[in-house]
Order: structure tokens, then sequence, then C-alpha cells
């Protein structure tokens, strides 16, 4: 009786205003670095000559890659939905640039961890991965959600970087509800 009102109980977990105003500040300072390379190309980056077209193709980089950061971050920071939800259906997860909507845990093959350049993230596979691929409207986004199954086996990743929970505890929570809902 006790599991199944466990596994009923809904956990709804809010986006951290906090880490995402400071991740937004920071995107925004790369952006504005950005935009220095690009007005000024002729500084030496490397030794005493200057490269200006490296400079400018650093600074256009630069400006695309975190402006597009510091865009999805600051939508972010006025949603006023949990971050992620987790109930007796599966899990919903705002708090990522994607949005897929439910994760049916009958859908779940696998729940693990992976560590990429210092930063985990918590890796939901799944046995229908391009019916997640396809829920992408944003063609950017679908691009970089075929891009996570092409390279990690599934396009669902969740980290608790912009939600007010412990990393640890978020993966414990979803392994056990996940183990719960197959038996």
């Amino acid at each position: 009786m006790a599991n199944t009102l466990q596994l009923a109980a809904t956990v709804e977990i809010p986006l951290s205003k906090k880490k995402l105003l400071f991740m937004t500040a920071g995107s925004l300072a790369f952006v504005a670095a950005g935009f220095w390379f690009v007005t000024h190309p002729d500084v030496r980056l490397f030794g005493n000559q200057p490269y200006p077209v490296f400079t400018y193709i650093i600074g256009f980089a630069a400006i695309a890659f975190f402006g597009f950061c510091a865009w999805c971050l600051a939508k972010k920071l006025f949603d006023t939905k949990p971050g992620l939800v987790v109930n007796a259906e599966g899990i919903v997860d705002n708090a990522s640039g994607f949005s897929f909507g439910l994760i049916s845990w009958a859908v779940i093959e696998n729940i693990d961890v992976i560590e990429i350049g210092g930063q985990k993230l918590i890796m939901v596979y799944v046995s229908n991965p391009d019916d997640y691929i396809n829920r992408q409207t944003n063609a950017i986004m679908k691009k970089l959600a075929a891009m996570n199954y092409k390279s990690y086996k599934t396009p669902i990743s969740i980290t608790a970087n912009s939600l007010q929970y412990d990393f640890e505890e978020l993966y414990a929570l979803l392994q056990s509800r996940w183990k719960e809902s197959a038996g």
C-alpha cells in the first residue's frame, strides 16, 4: 500500500531563478566578448601576430551560441511552470531547452548518469526516441535532439542546473519512481 501511495504522489520541483539568472548573465558576458572580438579583430590571441579572420569567426560563434543560450535561459526566467514534475504517469521536464512533454514510465527503458566536461546529466533512454525528437517544433531544437540521440542513444537528458534540487537526489528519485512503476 505504501508503494502505491508513494508512486501516486506528485513531486513538483521548481526552477531556480537564481541559477537561471547567473547562467543568463554568464551567457551575456560571452556574447559581449564575442562582440568585442568582432569589433577588435586585430587583437593578438596567440603570440605576436593578429589573426583577424580567426578572431571574427570566434566572435561570431560566441555571439550565435551564447546568444541562443541567453535567449533560452531568459525565457525560463519568466516561466511559472515547475521545472520538473514526477508523478505516477512519468516525467515532465520543463527545466531544459527541450520540451518533450510527458515521458511515460511505460516507454522508459533505462535511466543512467553520464558526465560531459564535468557536467553530470541524467540520460533517459526510451523505446521510441524518434517520437520525442519529432515532438520538437523548433527546427534547431529538433536537430539538437537528433544529435543527442546520435551521440548518446537518447534525445532526453535532464540536469539539475536550473532546478531547486540536488543532482544526486534527483537521480535517486527518478530511479526509484521508474523501478516502482515497473514493479
